[in-house]
């Protein structure tokens, strides 16, 4: 997938731990950039989804891949929530 700049403000303080944790682990920045965002959006887990084989359907998979994300959020589904 072709890559597009941005540019974005950060605390300074998280500046300065992403600055160490690319020394630390021999990376750039924007590699962490990219592997947080991944993370955080869900694209990481619905692409290791897409990767296994599976018996569910790709909309089923999507579902469950959301789920998991608001799950690991501390958000729960919205189903979840309207039962409570």
């Amino acid at each position: 997938m072709p890559k597009v700049k941005v540019t974005f403000e950060l605390d300074e303080r998280v500046r300065r731990a992403l600055k160490q944790a690319a020394l630390n682990m021999r990376l750039k920045e924007k590699d962490i950039h990219e592997r947080a965002l991944r993370q955080y959006l869900g694209l990481d887990l619905i692409e290791r989804l897409r990767q296994r084989p599976s018996e569910l359907t790709e909309e089923e998979a999507l579902e469950l891949a959301n789920a998991e994300l608001h799950a690991s959020r501390g958000e729960g589904s919205k189903a979840a929530r309207h039962r409570r």
